[in-house]
């Protein structure tokens, strides 16, 4: 699992490029077996979703290390429409800090365990739909 100060760093270095996140976390799920899922959402990543993707991981790689980055299961890029952004957003508010999560039923998801770097309502709906 990448170390939660380097997905921190991954986080920083990304936002002062492109833009905030509005979800940026480790989730593990309940079925996959210390195979972590990063799950992150940011409206930049809608408008491009293939080129923006692309870019972040070459970020993600220049931290920790293209080896580090293919520990991960997936990264799961969410539409700010999407409901299980929306479930995330009502349970969880936090910005540049850490919340940790356990549960078999998080967000109504079957996730077993969360670490959450940023979930944050958008500031402005409307730049998220473009």
């Amino acid at each position: 699992m990448i170390q939660i100060n380097q997905l921190r760093q991954i986080k920083n270095k990304v936002e002062a490029e492109k833009g905030e996140f509005v979800l940026f976390g480790l989730f593990l799920r309940d079925e996959a077996v210390d195979k972590w899922d990063l799950v992150v959402s940011a409206p930049w990543l809608e408008k491009d979703k293939m080129k923006g993707l692309g870019e972040f991981v070459k970020k993600m790689a220049s931290v920790v290390g293209e080896d580090e980055v293919l520990t991960l299961s997936r990264i799961v890029t969410l539409n700010h429409d999407d409901p299980s952004l929306e479930a995330i957003l009502q349970d969880v508010q936090v910005e540049n800090d850490l919340v940790e999560m356990q549960g078999h039923n998080l967000f109504g998801l079957p996730i077993s365990q969360a670490y959450i770097l940023q979930a944050k309502q958008p500031l402005s709906m409307g730049s998220m739909a473009a």
